[in-house]
């Protein structure tokens, strides 16, 4: 889901800190609050972060211990090693349309570098890049003209931190998506939170509609409507281990059944591009 966020992300310049990302970050707002609308007049709230700001060294690592249970030592978790677990938990998300059942995708892990890289719009792209779904991907930001004619405008203020972007990427290997997405991105002292949804204004659009593919033939099968997706990723510096971040990404998406048959294939190919995307993020991060 990286590239959605990635091409909405394109238009966004840097911004100043905000101290509550929830004052300065609309989108974060609603998806923690009233939720994101999934098809079929559901509504799924995301979680909350697991790791807030403004935290002691004690009750950071006290959430971590929390968080990772008896799957993995705590030492074990927090190693500087781009091999390092990562916690990947996939959960059936009610109420969903029965014709296309949401889905909840939570990853947790340990990075480290420079926090202050983040604040680079540069490297963030790179390091979002590094993490992106498996599949490759395109897209790119959205003129003022094409919003313009969609009667969508940005907040004076909020062009720092706000962006509009067209996507195309390979899910699995199963299905391309193709559609316009929306992002909102804050900064702080302590972390970073980037949130991007699949704009419902774009639904049917003529020139960037959402939709969704069944790949496996010798071409793409036929187009079909797709709507109810999003995520935030949240990066958190930690006091200790120095230099480490605690990276959190939450998604939500409607998952049609002519995806895969019925076949649960997020549990069984998702954890192997989950792992690859941590390393190449984990890596980018490390970068001197």
């Amino acid at each position: 889901m990286h590239a959605l966020l990635l091409a909405a992300l394109a238009a966004t310049p840097a911004q100043p800190p905000a101290d509550n990302h929830a004052e300065q970050n609309s989108l974060f707002k609603r998806l923690t609050g009233t939720g994101l609308e999934v098809g079929g007049g559901a509504t799924a709230k995301f979680p909350a972060p697991t790791m807030p700001d403004g935290l002691s060294a004690d009750k950071q690592k006290e959430i971590i211990k929390g968080l990772i249970g008896s799957d993995y030592s705590y030492d074990e978790f927090v190693r500087d090693s781009l091999v390092a677990p990562q916690l990947l938990r996939i959960r059936d998300v009610k109420p969903a349309d029965p014709k296309a059942p949401a889905r909840g995708v939570d990853v947790w892990f340990i990075a480290y570098g420079d926090f202050k890289r983040l604040q680079d719009d540069k490297f963030l792209d790179r390091f979002l890049n590094a993490g992106k779904s498996s599949g490759g991907g395109k897209g790119g930001p959205l003129k003022p003209e094409d919003l313009a004619k969609r009667k969508i405008e940005i907040k004076k203020g909020d062009e720092k931190r706000e962006g509009y972007g067209t996507f195309e990427f390979d899910f699995l290997e199963k299905v391309r998506l193709t559609g316009a997405g929306h992002a909102v991105w804050s900064r702080n002292a302590d972390s970073l939170v980037a949130a991007a949804e699949i704009d419902p204004r774009f639904a049917g659009d003529k020139e960037f509609p959402n939709q969704w593919r069944a790949l496996g033939g010798d071409k793409p099968g036929p187009a079909n409507p797709w709507a109810g997706a999003a995520m935030y990723l949240k990066i958190t510096k930690l006091s200790d281990p120095v230099g480490a971040v605690f990276v959190e990404q939450h998604v939500i998406f409607a998952e049609p059944t002519g995806w895969f048959d019925g076949a649960n294939l997020l549990r069984s190919k998702l954890p192997i591009a989950v792992q690859q995307n941590v390393r190449n993020m984990r890596q980018e991060f490390k970068k001197k």
